[in-house]
């Protein structure tokens, strides 16, 4: 059963991340309204979630790079991967949310830990997946110690919501990790979280990819290769 749960999940993960921003943002957009009520201050969090749902058109779009003869390159955003969206007792609910939407947006899975608020959690993983969000892409992990989440197997993102020196504390420990190496995507803005109205703030949960296509090999159109570049 363990098992099979574990393969639909992945299922699911996968299908969300391959659903593209665009059609992830429309379900978003549905939700936000929902998400907005239950924060602190619907009118700044609705500014927020508008602010990066409104992105999700650059999110797809495929920039041409120059190759040799014969050859087409093509960059592109890619979701990053496991991504946990953290926020410390000092963090402000907002914050938090648009930490998960961009997390969503971006078509990372995601692990929600907000100790403190547990039941905003749960009503915010109600509410995204009633309005289409695919059930195995989001947990809540506030059960288990932070250290020993922060060595989930191939976490690619932590976005955390916290003071300055609470987030200098949680870099230094992902610093002492093993495997891949995980970005931090931190605010540290509590109340205005300017952070997250910055250009590459969506960016950084996202890895880019190349793929080469040879339009001169059999056929006419072989594709040869695809990176992702970090």
């Amino acid at each position: 059963m363990n098992k099979v749960f574990k393969e639909n999940q992945a299922q699911q993960c996968e299908a969300w991340a391959q659903l593209g921003a665009v059609k992830r943002s429309i379900i978003l957009t549905e939700a936000s309204r929902k998400l907005a009520d239950i924060s602190p201050n619907g009118e700044q969090a609705q500014h927020l979630f508008n602010h990066l749902l409104a992105q999700a058109q650059k999110l797809e779009e495929v920039m041409c790079l120059e190759g040799a003869t014969g050859e087409s390159n093509d960059l592109y955003l890619a979701p990053r991967g496991k991504t946990m969206v953290l926020a410390t007792e000092s963090a402000n609910p907002i914050a938090f949310l648009g930490t998960l939407v961009a997390a969503l947006l971006t078509g990372n899975e995601v692990f929600l830990r907000y100790p403190s608020r547990q039941q905003l959690c749960e009503e915010a993983m109600a509410v995204l997946n009633e309005s289409g969000v695919y059930a195995g892409v989001m947990s809540i992990t506030n059960d288990s110690e932070l250290t020993t989440l922060l060595n989930i197997s191939r976490l690619a993102v932590v976005g955390a919501v916290g003071t300055p020196q609470e987030l200098l504390q949680i870099g230094k420990d992902l610093s002492e990790t093993d495997g891949i190496l995980t970005q931090l995507v931190a605010v540290t803005d509590l109340e205005g979280c300017s952070e997250m109205f910055q250009p590459d703030y969506l960016e950084r949960f996202c890895t880019e990819r190349v793929k080469t296509v040879n339009t001169t090999a059999i056929g006419g159109n072989a594709s040869l290769i695809e990176l992702g570049m970090g």
